[in-house]
């Protein structure tokens, strides 16, 4: 018997850079994208009602952006942890999601690169 796979949830406002999150995961055994929000509002309502392991929760984003979505998902389920993910270089808001409760960040343009490593530490950690 195998190992389950990761549950990710993920939360962006484009979609089609939505699909290629998407793809990068589903091209990998280790995660099944269990949902998809467009927005922080959905987002939090997601993670309320799907099981997930982690959420990929992009930074600028309509209703709530990805900061207040963060935080909503700290107060409600403390214990799921958030990758941020953003296509701007903007440290005020990394820092600003870190504080709201994100285990880590990830720029779009290394998404590729650097998101897999991302996800297996915030599970690790979790787990730990």
């Amino acid at each position: 018997m195998g190992v389950e796979p990761v549950r990710v949830i993920l939360a962006e406002d484009d979609r089609s850079f939505l699909e290629v999150v998407r793809t990068v995961l589903d091209g990998d055994g280790r995660f099944e994208v269990v949902g998809l929000a467009h927005n922080g509002r959905d987002a939090v309502a997601l993670a309320e009602s799907v099981a997930a392991d982690v959420v990929v929760m992009d930074i600028e984003m309509p209703v709530y952006d990805g900061v207040e979505a963060t935080r909503l998902l700290q107060e409600n389920m403390p214990g799921l942890p958030v990758v941020a993910i953003s296509g701007n270089d903007y440290d005020e808001r990394v820092l600003e999601i870190r504080e709201a409760g994100a285990v880590d960040y990830v720029r779009k343009a290394r998404m590729e690169d650097d998101l897999v490593a991302a996800l297996v530490g915030a599970i690790r950690n979790r787990q730990s």
